[in-house]
């Protein structure tokens, strides 16, 4: 169509769009680009091409497309659904929530209108109508909404919920047995070929957690492939996460069956996806079947509900007795704790003064460095009267927008604390933060979601993590880190007990200290930091999985 008339804008934007289902970004973006070129009000190649900017991560020329495609159509839900993304893409919540409340006025039936919302306001610490948008959202997974199954966890939704919206949320990838690759059986007596599929193997929490364990594989028994489908950013960290592979897969580029079928090319006896459903993730891949034997792990805290996949790794405190009922996979428990960690890892560094990091030389430091959508207001209740109760005390959070500091200094002003209690910490190199976890007091975590790598980060550093078991996988990571590292004392069964052990500690510095000392020496002997103990578990466990001979 394009020979005959080489001016056709509809034609350029529709062969952009078959490009862009063969994953050819960089053509899909040569056309677009020629079809508002051609037709500057042409409203759809305006905002496709916002898309494909937005997906090559530039942001302020998607921006501009965005808002030329607003100004073509001002009423069109999804250019707002758009901005949304890309204002929260450019870490701009002031924004992104105006943009997503345009799309929720204008569409609010639409099935990513209210996460959209609820995630920007969590994300920000807006907790207006927070009982009433967590009520709602439950709804709509119960009565079969399609929701991405990672919205629920910072909900009250309880393990029912949770799989029955991975049910939901899966049976969109589900495929025809005709259109999945040819089965084969695993190994069961040759060296297994494992795989490792992940968006994360770049300047990542995975990556900084899974280095060594990759690297530390018996060779004798494991050949091992990585395939990854995120950025190259040349981090010296995914630097270090190629060479770990035995060979190491970019995938990016690929259509789910393209990459489902490099897979499937590699003979991979088990395919460990790190993603679940993460940001970014791709479980079409795994729908193919490119693996005769597919396992959910670390990702995500929680079952995929997808019939494609077969194992869940996990441990007794994350996926206590009874949790088989609420998983499509099958449980396999690592008995000493499910999460990796490199012993490897920067070494931590010396404390920076506290003036350095804006903390108060001789109070008492409570410290809650955690993703913004982790924060209720049911756990800030707790970490104001803490602050409240101990003279001198801050809590020390992290900083993650302008937007998000206003609301939580209101927040507390509102509870009687002046916001002069609450010191925000930037974010910085991986290195620096751990150095500086070491001018803290006490960790404080969270519910319903708690602390996974922040847990870990804070127990390397020598900080002790006071924790509350909650009653999904998403809040159980932080007492099964602490567990691991030899301090069980410092997992609470509720949230009572969780501020009142939170008070004892403040106010008793020897026991404090004692902690402190006792974790220094577990460094040396705790499951948590014995890398090589974790590996041999983990492969057993894959073993495990596999026909014997």
């Amino acid at each position: 169509m394009l020979r005959q008339d080489p001016a056709n804008a509809a034609a350029m934007n529709g062969l952009g769009v078959l490009a862009l289902e063969r994953r050819d970004e960089t053509a899909a973006l040569r056309l677009f680009r020629r079809a508002v070129a051609v037709r500057p009000t042409f409203f759809e190649a305006h905002l496709n091409l916002a898309r494909v900017l937005h997906h090559g991560n530039q942001l302020y020329e998607a921006l501009a497309a965005a808002q030329t495609a607003a100004a073509l159509r001002p009423d069109a839900p999804e250019i707002h659904r758009l901005l949304h993304t890309i204002y929260s893409s450019g870490g701009r919540p002031d924004l992104a929530l105006p943009a997503i409340r345009r799309a929720h006025a204008l569409d609010p039936d639409h099935p990513a209108s209210l996460p959209s919302l609820v995630g920007v306001k969590r994300s920000s610490c807006d907790w207006s109508d927070f009982d009433q948008e967590d009520d709602r959202l439950r709804d709509l997974a119960a009565t079969g909404h399609r929701l991405n199954p990672f919205t629920l966890l910072y909900t009250r939704a309880d393990q029912a919920e949770q799989q029955a919206c991975a049910l939901v949320w899966a049976g969109a990838f589900e495929l025809p047995h005709e259109q999945s690759f040819p089965s084969r059986p695993a190994r069961s007596g040759d060296r297994l070929r494992l795989g490792y599929l992940s968006g994360d193997f770049h300047d990542h929490a995975t990556s900084y957690l899974t280095a060594e364990l990759f690297e530390l594989h018996d060779r004798s028994r494991f050949e091992v492939y990585g395939y990854s489908y995120g950025p190259r950013d040349d981090t010296p960290i995914q630097a270090r996460i190629r060479a770990s592979f035995d060979h190491f897969r970019d995938l990016e580029s690929f259509s789910s069956r393209d990459a489902a079928k490099a897979i499937h090319a590699d003979q991979i006896d088990i395919l460990i996806d790190l993603k679940g459903y993460t940001d970014r993730a791709r479980p079409q891949i795994l729908a193919y079947r490119s693996a005769p034997i597919q396992v959910n792990y670390l990702g995500f805290p929680g079952t995929m509900g997808a019939s494609f996949v077969d194992y869940l790794i996990a441990d007794p405190v994350t996926a206590p007795p009874g949790t088989e009922a609420y998983c499509t996979e099958r449980l396999v428990r690592l008995p000493d704790g499910f999460q990796p960690n490199d012993s490897r890892r920067a070494a931590v560094g010396p404390v920076p003064p506290r003036d350095a990091l804006g903390l108060p030389s001789a109070g008492f430091v409570f410290c809650a460095l955690h993703a913004a959508y982790k924060i209720t207001p049911a756990i800030f209740d707790i970490w104001m009267r803490l602050v409240q109760a101990t003279p001198g005390s801050v809590i020390w959070l992290l900083g993650m927008n302008a937007l998000q500091e206003d609301n939580l200094r209101r927040e507390a002003l509102a509870r009687g604390v002046s916001d002069d209690r609450i010191v925000f910490a930037p974010r910085v190199p991986h290195a620096e933060h751990l150095a500086r976890l070491q001018a803290a007091d006490l960790m404080l975590d969270t519910l319903p979601v708690g602390a996974f790598t922040t847990a870990s980060d804070a127990l390397w550093a020598g900080l002790p993590l006071l924790t509350c078991l909650g009653t999904t996988a998403a809040g159980r990571g932080g007492a099964s880190l602490v567990q691991a590292a030899g301090l069980p004392e410092l997992v609470t069964d509720s949230l009572a007990d969780y501020e009142q052990e939170a008070m004892q500690l403040a106010r008793d510095p020897k026991r404090l200290q004692n902690l402190r000392d006792r974790l220094r020496q577990n460094r040396s002997t705790a499951p948590l930091f014995d890398i090589p103990r974790f590996v041999r578990q983990l492969e057993d466990a894959y073993l495990a999985m596999t026909p014997r001979p």
